[in-house]
């Protein structure tokens, strides 16, 4: 499937003026972005589809430590990205668009949204953009989990004197320390500004 690309989000940092049509994501259309649009249009590492197509093929990309082969799997903001001996993360600019840095962190984290007790008793946390996890570690809705190879490695609770992300709304991309806490709102100094925030919007990462 494919969108005009003068139809774009403008999420994606990508420009306007180019071939008529650009690729959709293959899942999640709304929070994802394409591996074909990063790999080629905003990191620039393939030339083309073609030259895409030969790094998945060769095995050379991998999500959350995950090989792919689709160049329309839909990576989601927070996901890391692995080509070769480089790791990148989709996150968000100050602007509130998409952006893809390079990081040393081998470990995506993501906000718990929901719990669910199973049929077995095992818990199931549900986390944000939809991806889930089976665990018996002791996480409350609202904490964000450290994940590697699909096991949480580290729990980031939900409190006072942590460093946030806004993920949603007006303020999207920018980080600040979560000052106060009430009535699902919370206070959030950034770069010298208090920015009062739904709860929801944000996700501990420090």
């Amino acid at each position: 499937m494919h969108i005009k690309r003068q139809n774009l989000t403008k999420t994606w940092p990508i420009p306007r003026k180019g071939t008529k049509y650009i690729v959709v994501a293959s899942h999640d259309k709304k929070n994802g972005i394409p591996l074909l649009v990063i790999l080629r249009d905003i990191l620039r590492i393939a030339v083309n589809r073609r030259e895409t197509r030969k790094m998945l093929q060769e095995k050379l990309v991998y999500i959350n430590g995950k090989q792919t082969k689709k160049e329309k799997f839909s990576v989601l903001p927070f996901d890391i990205i692995k080509i070769g001996d480089k790791s990148y993360e989709l996150g968000f600019s100050d602007k509130g668009k998409f952006e893809v840095r390079e990081t040393s962190r081998k470990e995506m984290i993501l906000k718990v949204v929901g719990k669910k007790i199973l049929k077995n008793k095992k818990v199931q946390l549900n986390l944000l953009y939809g991806k889930n996890l089976i665990s018996d570690e002791n996480v409350k809705i609202g904490d964000s989990v450290v994940i590697k190879e699909n096991k949480i490695v580290k729990t980031l609770h939900l409190e006072k004197g942590r460093e946030a992300i806004i993920f949603a709304g007006r303020y999207k991309g920018k980080y600040g320390i979560i000052e106060k806490m009430e009535n699902k709102m919370a206070v959030l100094e950034c770069e010298k500004k208090k920015i009062n925030i739904p709860i929801e919007n944000i996700t501990v990462v420090k």
